[in-house]
């Protein structure tokens, strides 16, 4: 996985930065930039696991079984940016005071360093220029050293660069590039087209941070913000996924004694107690999702099988050929029983019975022959 983080030529300039100009770049934001060197490498392999590992939605990597976040504390701790300001919105092409100053040239890292030359003895527009190449080489770097003229409107007023938050736009800027890298991955790109925007350094102390990836320098003059504590990671990419797979994970950030002198540190570690109570959160809301997803399929599949069995099985066929059995299997006599046991005591029955009595009781021989007369048949004598 290829980037363009590599402060060649700032390190270069920081070496010859005199006592003045180190001064007025102190009052920014960014005067930690003044202490970057270029003896810190990023490992692509670790880049490439990353990159891989990457989850759009949740904005973190997936270790195992669960999503580390990376958030905008891993910014302030890295880089020693505010928490605090207003939001920033990219314009390019804005025309401007820096602008300016190239006269019409396309802005270029080498015209940079030449503008740079021209006008060290020009503070405030060696500032300017100073900033710019910062942004360009370890803020914001893009493909092909390509120079990111977004917030270049910003450093016309030097004064007020502290009331915007800076770090958002870094974080925001290599999150864009890490929601586009997978899409890359999966379409088969070639090595070359493989490539991470922003600020890559950031990813290897993440790592460090969070999985505790690589070794600290033994000894280092600073104690903050972390970049200046350059990790090295010397693995080749099968370590490093074992890495991954067995190494302990760290959710929270964590301050050392002497970070926590600093206003930014307490500030982002009190986000930081927000922030990972919405991942709890998150993480609990998809829990439950999963659960009731599981739930749902269990009792779409037992109507389903009912369906299934109620197409299936003749019911009405079975109770019809039950019935019919069942007729079969009574005799002539049983029906016979049946019949009389079935009108012996019934009301209606009982009032039938009595009126055949009551007829049978006022019947006659006067009667019965006027019903059934008798018939007169030929009258023989015997002889005896």
């Amino acid at each position: 996985m290829r980037h363009s983080c590599i402060p060649v030529n700032l390190s270069s300039i920081n070496e010859k930065l005199t006592a003045t100009q180190r001064a007025h770049i102190e009052c920014t934001p960014f005067k930690w930039a003044m202490d970057i060197s270029n003896k810190f490498s990023i490992s692509g392999g670790l880049l490439w696991e990353l990159v891989s590992r990457w989850d759009v939605r949740s904005r973190g990597f997936r270790v195992r079984d669960r999503i580390v976040p990376f958030t905008l504390v891993d910014v302030s701790f890295t880089f020693g940016l505010s928490i605090v300001g207003k939001f920033l919105v990219v314009e390019e092409d804005q025309q401007c005071q820096t602008l300016d100053l190239f006269k019409g040239p396309e802005v270029t890292i080498n015209n940079i360093r030449k503008q740079l030359r021209c006008h060290k003895k020009k503070l405030v527009n060696f500032v300017r220029l100073y900033m710019l190449l910062a942004f360009t080489e370890f803020y914001f770097p893009k493909t092909g050293n390509k120079v990111f003229t977004g917030f270049i409107k910003q450093l016309d007023d030097l004064d007020s660069l502290d009331a915007h938050s800076w770090r958002i736009v870094v974080y925001n800027f290599v999150v864009s590039s890490l929601c586009e890298s997978p899409f890359v991955l999966k379409k088969g790109k070639n090595k070359a087209q493989r490539h991470l925007n922003g600020c890559a350094a950031i990813l290897q102390i993440w790592a460090f941070n969070h999985l505790s990836l690589g070794k600290a320098p033994a000894v280092s003059r600073f104690s903050f913000p972390r970049v200046l504590n350059w990790p090295v990671i010397s693995m080749q990419k099968k370590n490093i996924e074992k890495a991954f797979e067995k190494n302990m994970i760290i959710d929270k950030v964590v301050a050392t004694e002497e970070e926590l002198k600093y206003d930014i540190v307490n500030a982002a570690l009190f986000q930081q107690g927000q922030e990972f109570v919405d991942v709890i959160d998150y993480h609990r809301l998809v829990a439950e999702n999963k659960d009731f997803k599981e739930r749902i399929a269990v009792l779409e599949h037992e109507v389903r099988m009912m369906k299934e069995a109620r197409v299936n099985t003749p019911f009405e066929d079975e109770v019809v050929q039950d019935d019919r059995q069942l007729v079969d299997f009574i005799t002539e006599d049983e029906v016979g029983t049946l019949v009389g046991y079935v009108g012996h005591n019934t009301p209606f029955n009982d009032d039938v019975n009595g009126a055949e009595n009551q007829s049978k009781s006022k019947s006659n021989m006067a009667t019965r022959m006027r019903k059934k007369p008798r018939k007169c048949g030929k009258r023989t004598r015997m002889n005896l």
